[in-house]
C-alpha cells in the first residue's frame, strides 16, 4: 500500500502538500464563516442565475426559521429529495442550522424503493422536488411525512 501511495503523491504538482488541515467546527460553522467573509460573491450560479453569500446566508435563515415554526428540533430528520439546485443547498445548511439530520434520498426514487426508508428515520418533514412529490404522498400512512414542501426548480432559473 506505501508503494501506491507514493506513486500517486509523486505525481502531486509542485507545492501540493501532502496532508491538509482543515478548521475546526461544524458544516454550520464552517458555511457562516464562508457566508461571513465572502459576502457579495457568488455563492451559486444555477444556469446563470448567481445567488451571493449573503443571500445565500438570508434564504438559509429564514427557511431554519420556518422549519422550527413546523415543528423541526435538534435530534429531528428532515428528509431532501431534490437534484442538485440552489434549493437543495438552502435546504441542507437550513435543516443543520436546526439542528436536525438530513436525509438525503434520490428523488427519482419510486414508492416501493422510498417506503422503507421513510419507516426506518421517520422524517416528519420532507422537502422534495415538485416532479417527485406524488412519490411522498402515496407513502403509507404512519411513514408519510408530516409535512411535505415542494420546491420548483424554474423558480431558481434566471
Amino acid at each position: 500500500m506505501q508503494q501506491l501511495d507514493d506513486l500517486w503523491i509523486a505525481a502531486y504538482d509542485p507545492g501540493v502538500t501532502r496532508q491538509l488541515t482543515y478548521p475546526g467546527g461544524t458544516l454550520v460553522d464552517g458555511f457562516d464563516r464562508f457566508t461571513g467573509q465572502f459576502h457579495a460573491r457568488p455563492a451559486l450560479d444555477f444556469f446563470g442565475a448567481r445567488t451571493s453569500f449573503d443571500e445565500l446566508r438570508r434564504l438559509v435563515s429564514t427557511v431554519a426559521g420556518n422549519l422550527r415554526r413546523m415543528g423541526v428540533e435538534p435530534g429531528d430528520h428532515v428528509a431532501l429529495l431534490m437534484p442538485t439546485c440552489p434549493q437543495h443547498v438552502v435546504a441542507f445548511y437550513a435543516v443543520l442550522t436546526c439542528g436536525a439530520t438530513v436525509v438525503e434520498h434520490n428523488p427519482l426514487y419510486t414508492v416501493r424503493e422510498l417506503t422503507p426508508l421513510f419507516g426506518d428515520h421517520q422524517a416528519k418533514v420532507a422537502i422534495v422536488w415538485d416532479a417527485a412529490a406524488h412519490n411522498l404522498q402515496a407513502l403509507p400512512d404512519g411513514i408519510r411525512p408530516d409535512k411535505i414542501i415542494s420546491i420548483n426548480l424554474i423558480d431558481a432559473m434566471p
